[in-house]
Order: structure tokens, then C-alpha cells, then sequence
């Protein structure tokens, strides 16, 4: 495994080398190195190429504000680029996020969906949040109220979808899960919990690798192929990530058998490969498809130690 890690930690992918020290090698980094680390990754591919491409005034490809057209606006955009591990510090970032919450945020937190799609979906409320926490706007009442607003989301709703024949949707309750797992543990009040606990007990009462959630259609390919990034689609691999990350329970022969799958899918050089890729749909493609990927590689990796999985 030290060999993969060693790639993992190469100067070409700065993103990479920072989650691997901060969620494989469990490091310190304080914020002066960070800092650091910051500028490395937004003078770095893709990130530099993304940034070039935001209008003076702040959006990218449409000045219109929804979910739409995919993976080309100014939403996505800063959900790639918050994956990557940009702030809000670096230079648009912020204009950007406040274009987004001026014009698609409504009163109420929720970030509805427009034009081809309507609604609140709970996927799409889940990225929302991801977004915000992820380039450091925890503390903003504009988050607090999309936090709020999910909460009263679920337990209305249980995450449900109407593009998913009003069933419950995996999908949409990975991505919730996965936002709330950014907030730290001291941080969560008692309905973000239950929104936490309502979110593992769902996708745990379902086999994770046989997918036998409510459907009235056939099971996606998505679910078994890996990918980075996603977007509304959830895979075997993110499922298994989030639930791992609330705490893992090396009891559960679901988790078990997930642990099992992800393990199975690594590559005779201890990598993974990218499945699943929206390169040609972004406006910056990530990584080559079909090839040993260091992003899923490091996801991979870090969900399997967080369970002490044996078989690395």
C-alpha cells in the first residue's frame, strides 16, 4: 500500500495530496500550511483552468442561475471546484457563491429546481449543501437556513422523490448524508442527528450491493460503476463512504459486503480504475476515464482503513 500512497502524494495532484495526508494519513496541517496547500491547488489542474473561465462578473458559461444547463453553470462549477478543495477565500469564489444564493435560493433555504425539472429534490438540496460547507461557509445564515430546511425536508418527506414515483431515494439521501457529515459532531443539534440517523437507517435496511431499494424501475448501472466526480447519480463506493463516515459498524454484514465489493473493483496494481466520468459534459474534464484514477483511488482507500478493513 505504500506504493499507492507514495502516488497519492505526488506534487501533480495537489487536491489528492491533501485528502490523502488529511483522511488516509490522518496529518495536522494548521492553517498557515494550509494556506499553502490552498494556493498549490488553485494553480494546479483542473482547478486553474475552471477559474479562467469565470466571467468578470462572477458566473460561468450562462448568467442563469438553476441546475441547468448541467455540469456547465456557475452551481456546478463550484460544486467541482469544492470537491477539489477550493475555498472561499480564493479570488471569485465568493461573488460566485452569492450570484448562486441572490438568485437561487429561496426564502425558505431550499434551492428549488427550475426549467426542465421542479421541485425541491433532495439530491440536488443535499449538493447545495455540500457546496457551502465544503468552501467554508458554515457559519452564514444562508447555510443554516438550507440546513434547516433539509431537516424539515426529511421529516416530511423521508426522502422521497417524485422522479423516483415518490419512493425513497438512495441517491438523494447519500448526498443529505454526505453534507451533513461535514459538520462537525459538536456542531450538530438534535434534529440534524435524527436527520443523520434517518439517512444510515434507511440505506442500511437495504442490501448496499444488491441496491434493493424501492423502485418501480430496473436497478441503474450508476450504482456499480465508481466515479469523481458525481453528481445527482450515487454509486456503491459514495454510499458506503458516507455511512462509513457517521462511524462505521465492522458488525454489519451490509457494510461487510460493501467493504467487500469496493475491495473487489481494485486493480492488480492496488488502484482503481474511474468507471463512471462526466468528462466532455464539464466545461474541465477530470482525469482520463477508463484509467487508474487517483480520486476514486483515494476514496476508496480511506473508506476501507476508516473500517480497518483487512484485506487492503
Amino acid at each position: 500500500m505504500e506504493k499507492i500512497i507514495n502516488w497519492l502524494l505526488e506534487d501533480s495532484n495537489p487536491s489528492v495530496k491533501y485528502f490523502t495526508r488529511k483522511n488516509i494519513l490522518h496529518e495536522k496541517i494548521d492553517s498557515e500550511e494550509f494556506s499553502l496547500i490552498l494556493k498549490d491547488i488553485t494553480c494546479s489542474e483542473p482547478v486553474k483552468s475552471i477559474l479562467s473561465l469565470q466571467n468578470k462578473e462572477g458566473w460561468w458559461s450562462v448568467n442563469r442561475y438553476s441546475f441547468n444547463p448541467l455540469y456547465k453553470n456557475t452551481f456546478w462549477q463550484l460544486y467541482f471546484l469544492s470537491l477539489l478543495g477550493v475555498k472561499k477565500s480564493v479570488d471569485g469564489i465568493d461573488t460566485a457563491v452569492r450570484l448562486v444564493i441572490g438568485n437561487m435560493q429561496a426564502k425558505n433555504g431550499s434551492f428549488p429546481q427550475s426549467f426542465k425539472y421542479s421541485g425541491s429534490l433532495p439530491c440536488m438540496q443535499g449538493i447545495a449543501l455540500e457546496i457551502l460547507l465544503r468552501l467554508g461557509y458554515e457559519n452564514s445564515d444562508f447555510t443554516e437556513k438550507t440546513i434547516k430546511f433539509i431537516n424539515d425536508l426529511v421529516y416530511r418527506d423521508d426522502f422521497r422523490c417524485k422522479y423516483r414515483q415518490n419512493l425513497r431515494c438512495p441517491w438523494g439521501t447519500t448526498k443529505i448524508l454526505k453534507a451533513f457529515n461535514l459538520i462537525p459532531k459538536n456542531n450538530r443539534n438534535k434534529k440534524m442527528k435524527e436527520t443523520i440517523n434517518k439517512a444510515v437507517n434507511f440505506l442500511l435496511n437495504h442490501n448496499i450491493v444488491k441496491a434493493n431499494y424501492p423502485r418501480r424501475n430496473k436497478i441503474s448501472k450508476h450504482w456499480f460503476m465508481f466515479g469523481f466526480p458525481r453528481s445527482y447519480q450515487s454509486d456503491i463506493l459514495e454510499v458506503t463512504s458516507a455511512i462509513v463516515g457517521v462511524g462505521c459498524n465492522k458488525k454489519s454484514t451490509n457494510i461487510r459486503s460493501a467493504l467487500d465489493y469496493i475491495s473487489s473493483k481494485k486493480l492488480e496494481d492496488g488502484t482503481w480504475k474511474m468507471e463512471f466520468s462526466l468528462n466532455g459534459r464539464m466545461l474541465v474534464d477530470i482525469e482520463v476515464s477508463h484509467k487508474p484514477s487517483k480520486w476514486v483511488t483515494c476514496n476508496a482507500l480511506k473508506t476501507l482503513l476508516e473500517c480497518n478493513y483487512g484485506s487492503i
